[in-house]
């Protein structure tokens, strides 16, 4: 019988939105029309990179002698965004020829190497940027340019709650995507806003890198051993998906530095470590546990625990650490599997503290002969 995933079904149910990059879009073909014809303009269609149009409403309409602006509030259908419900504005002036692209207030500012868009440059992806030009391009009198200026009122406040910091977007938010339609509860999107991070510890020149779940494990492996910032890099769940990607673009280390309920399952040979596709975390604890030792003593504790985090803490208290170390012991030989052996990996583990209470020999050595 043909199987189908429960995030497929929702998102038949779900409505669709639309990227920043399709409502800046359409705001700049708004703008541009309007610059050029002097009237307002209540609503404007815009063309998706995919084929297909599309109709924008238009808000905030100011039109001045020398320029045009507008707004359009970004519409991400029933997918969870930050950027939901935000102004994406645009300001167009006559140019001498051609459409030319801009960053104004709220649009991030890139950084640091290793994105698709040049370190200085206004955070507008190549897909985006492109769909601006051509929808302005539509709206121009033959013969005539205009300069755009995308910006954002709300874009400072709003990035905050993205990943823009860690990759070096300042700023603002980034005028994303690729197909010009938001999808509902896209794991496709969430992996795709993963990997810019590994993009960059490679162009900054880190090839031993630590794969952290989230903040928790990225405050350890910069705190405790001593990562740099740029070579820690969050995976989230998604661990198999991760370290494919490091095999990808030639990273030679990978220290898995995660809490015990993270790395307990990547043991158990899970590489995806979402909770509704794993089996519980002590109970993974106990299976392993259970063939690393005879003492009555850990087993009889495991029995009475109901978290991973108290069963790290009480084994660490015991003296029985070496069975957590050994837990790490197995994540990276689970790993080193799944990567059939082309990447150097070695697995730290974590409580919520931060405090690392195990790790296996593989990650002492790569810490200790990294230099940074």
């Amino acid at each position: 019988m043909r199987t189908i995933s429960r995030v497929s079904v929702i998102n038949k149910r779900l409505r669709k939105g639309y990227t920043t990059g399709t409502c800046a879009a359409a705001a700049s073909a708004a703008a541009a029309k309007m610059l050029f014809e002097g009237e307002e303009i209540r609503g404007i269609e815009v063309e998706l990179p995919a084929g297909g149009r599309v109709m924008f409403e238009t808000v905030d309409i100011e039109i001045g002698t020398d320029s045009a602006e507008c707004c359009v509030i970004k519409d991400a259908g029933d997918d969870p965004d930050v950027t939901d419900g935000i102004k994406i504005c645009a300001r167009a002036t006559r140019a001498t020829a051609g459409v030319s692209v801009k960053g104004g207030e709220g649009i991030g500012v890139v950084t640091k190497p290793g994105l698709s868009v040049e370190v200085g440059e206004p955070a507008i992806n190549p897909v985006p940027r492109r769909m601006i030009t051509e929808n302005v391009a539509r709206q121009l009198p033959e013969g005539a340019g205009v300069e755009v200026t995308v910006f954002a009122p709300e874009g400072v406040e709003r990035a905050q709650k993205t990943f823009n910091k860690r990759l070096g977007i300042v700023g603002g938010i980034s005028i994303l995507g690729t197909t010009g339609i938001v999808r509902p509860m896209s794991l496709d999107s969430l992996k795709a806003s993963l990997i810019p991070q590994v993009d960059i510890a490679m162009a900054l020149g880190y090839t031993t890198i630590a794969l952290v779940p989230g903040n928790m494990g990225a405050r350890a492996a910069e705190g405790r051993l001593k990562f740099p910032a740029d070579s820690i890099v969050q995976m989230s769940n998604f661990v198999g998906f991760m370290l494919d990607y490091c095999v990808e673009k030639g990273v030679k280390k990978v220290v898995l530095l995660g809490h015990i309920g993270k790395m307990v399952k990547v043991a158990a040979g899970y590489f995806d470590t979402h909770s509704g596709k794993t089996e519980d975390p002590v109970e993974l604890m106990k299976k392993l546990i259970r063939n690393e030792t005879k003492d009555i003593a850990p087993m009889m504790y495991m029995v009475k625990v109901n978290t991973a985090e108290d069963a790290a803490q009480g084994l660490s208290k015991m003296g029985y650490s070496r069975l957590l170390d050994k837990i790490a012991e197995t994540a990276t030989v689970k790993a080193l599997e799944y990567v059939d052996g082309k990447l150097e990996i070695g697995t730290s583990i974590t409580i919520l503290s931060g405090e690392i209470v195990g790790s296996d020999t593989a990650a002492r050595v790569i810490v200790k002969e990294s230099a940074w």
